[in-house]
């Protein structure tokens, strides 16, 4: 899997959506295609006008990213009474492409994908994988031509490049995924197509409605050990279907830009080994984004999330059939990040602060993983350097801290770490 990162300009502004994983490309698919499509719209029309636009244009980002992790136990917390600790390299690479074959048309052509190497060195819970991440590769088409209305198309597709069975202490690790970038390492052949139209009330602002529809593909991932032979089959797992409808309004004038996001996904029933297993619940989405600049060399940028799903359905073995959960075994997730970004010629810095509550604990049934109730705060710095009008390099290091709540066996429990990234991105 990979997990992307698309930042888009609009004005003298540039805005990244959070970061998407393949695990949840059927949900991205539509976010992508709102937010991306939704915010460069505007400039978009302005620029088709230029006869000295650049017809074609490319760009290449590359991330090299560590994260390391230790705490008063491992992942899961109930696998082991020790101390545990845990490592994650992770290289992912995006490659786009840029044009306008006709004055009123847009095309974005983008693919991602990179290396992970993870590790967890907790005792009992010791496990390795070194693998390519599964590959995503899309495209949006914009008409520009219609006076009022901009609609878009979009083609998401997730290639099976990465990891998905990890047999004996190699599924070890997989780590919490509140900590490392990727919690799994690939999944099936995933096809997402997305429809959508940008409505530009004013020159200022913005609505952006999309709905879009992934079909998911089979794999094999590993099954439990046979404890009297210790023998491991695969399990065939065929993921739902995902159907996902999104809007964003953005709004930018003067110093201020604001932009507002929501989305709403439903995923049919998942069979493993060919039987109807489970259905993950209904997941909502709402983000918001506010930045002001206070001069032309400093901005504050505010972002918050949240996210919420309800309850899965799961097979009762004595009907037989998919029924709703006893217990909620989801989680509302809540983010809040505060930036401040200071430019100095070549060179931006931004000191952040971020923090996130899970609210109780949480399973998931693809991955077999429990995710703990938590408070996660983090305290970081960023910086880049613009070497040419087409060369930049970044760099950027947080330390976090995070405290998950006790449970039936476990304490509570205390976990800090690092995240540190080196890059650069070349634009033609």
């Amino acid at each position: 899997m990979v997990a992307y990162h698309c930042p888009v300009r609009t004005g003298g502004w540039r805005i990244a959506p959070p970061p998407i994983g393949t695990s949840g490309i059927a949900q991205s698919a539509s976010i992508l295609a709102a937010l991306a499509v939704g915010l460069t719209a505007m400039s978009s029309a302005a620029r088709a006008a230029e006869p000295d636009a650049a017809a074609w244009s490319w760009s290449a980002d590359q991330e090299f990213r560590y994260a390391s992790w230790s705490g008063t136990r491992g992942f899961p917390a109930s696998g082991s009474p020790a101390a545990g600790s845990g490592a994650q390299v992770y290289a992912p690479l995006t490659l786009q492409l840029t044009g306008q074959p006709l004055e009123s048309a847009k095309l974005e052509l983008t693919a991602r994908s990179g290396y992970v190497g993870s590790r967890q060195s907790t005792p009992e819970l010791t496990g390795t994988v070194a693998t390519a991440t599964d590959t995503v590769v899309s495209g949006t088409a914009t008409w520009l031509g219609i006076a009022g209305i901009q609609p878009f198309v979009s083609l998401t597709m997730n290639l099976p490049t990465g990891q998905a069975a990890l047999y004996g202490s190699a599924a070890n690790a997989r780590m919490d995924s509140d900590i490392v970038d990727l919690a799994t390492f690939g999944e099936g052949l995933n096809v997402g197509p997305t429809v959508g139209v940008n409505i530009p009330f004013t020159e200022t602002l913005m609505l952006t409605l999309s709905s879009g529809y992934t079909w998911r593909g089979a794999y094999h991932t590993e099954g439990l050990i046979d404890p009297d032979t210790l023998e491991q089959p695969f399990r065939h797992s065929a993921p739902g279907r995902v159907a996902t409808q999104s809007l964003s309004l953005g709004y930018q004038s003067g110093n201020w830009m604001l932009q507002v996001s929501s989305s709403y996904t439903h995923e049919t029933v998942t069979y493993v080994d060919f039987t109807p297993s489970y259905a993950m619940g209904d997941r909502y989405l709402v983000s918001g984004t506010a930045a002001y600049a206070w001069t032309p060399s400093s901005r504050t940028t505010l972002t918050a999330t949240w996210t919420n799903a309800a309850r899965n359905r799961v097979l009762d073995p004595d009907l037989p059939m998919i029924v709703p959960e006893a217990f909620l075994s989801n989680s509302a997730v809540y983010r809040t990040r505060l930036e401040h970004a200071l430019a100095f010629g070549a060179w931006s810095v931004a000191p952040m602060a971020n923090y996130m509550l899970r609210d109780h604990n949480a399973y998931n049934p693809a991955t077999y993983q429990f995710i703990a109730a938590k408070t996660r705060i983090g305290t970081g710095i960023s910086t880049q350097v613009s070497v040419n009008d087409k060369v930049a390099l970044k760099a950027s290091a947080e330390h976090f801290w995070i405290k998950e709540n006790s449970t039936a066996l476990t304490p509570d429990l205390r976990v800090q770490g690092w995240i540190a990234m080196v890059g650069g991105s070349v634009n033609f």
